[in-house]
């Protein structure tokens, strides 16, 4: 039975991720999915433009399963609980998901696209969304555009600090999780201050 091209192309992205999740994103490249796949390079370059294509359309599931996850999160009336809770479920996946993490942030650092696609935005905007949400609770007199500027600020110091949660070698001895919640809540307690002084 002959494929169609979207088949091919979720086959594709579907072995892709196989080989990031086991042997990570530098086994990734166009002639070891080839092997690993059964299809031909010409075949993957056929779907994707560049293996950065098929780079983005993996980052955009592992933000898909991360949004889940973050959604799972039990959220109470303390706000600052909630922000919490949603660090936890972060910390768990990045580290449940080390290899996936480590692509996406990777892909990020690197600097690899000059411009995202809608569909990829969109990801990352959604989680913005939900932080802004809780934060929005939290600073009622801070202004929307402050607020959103602190969302933004407060996502990008979570997701740079990531990296020290996948790091194997450096900082051995530190607890990174507890390093990341001390620096995620005292960004917390500044803007508490900022918007007390209102």
């Amino acid at each position: 039975m002959v494929k169609s091209k979207e088949e091919i192309r979720a086959d594709l992205i579907l072995k892709a991720r196989e080989l990031l999740v086991d042997k990570g994103m530098e086994f990734l490249t166009a002639r070891k999915l080839a092997d690993y796949s059964g299809y031909s390079v010409g075949t993957i370059y056929n779907q994707f433009k560049s293996m950065d294509n098929l780079f983005l359309e993996e980052n955009a599931q592992t933000l898909d399963e991360l949004y889940e996850v973050l959604l799972s999160a039990e959220m109470g009336s303390d706000v600052y609980i909630n922000l919490n809770k949603l660090l936890e479920k972060f910390v768990e996946f990045v580290l449940n998901n080390k290899n996936l993490w480590f692509a996406l942030y990777s892909f990020h650092f690197q600097n690899v696209v000059e411009e995202y696609d809608i569909f990829y935005l969109r990801r990352i905007v959604r989680l913005l969304l939900l932080l802004e949400k809780n934060l929005k609770k939290l600073f009622v007199k801070i202004p929307q555009k402050e607020r959103e500027v602190s969302s933004q600020v407060l996502f990008v110091t979570v997701f740079a600090l990531s990296s020290l949660l996948t790091s194997e070698k450096e900082f051995v001895a530190l607890d990174k999780k507890y390093v990341v919640r001390i620096l995620f809540n005292t960004y917390l307690a500044g803007m508490s201050y900022l918007d007390a002084k209102k």
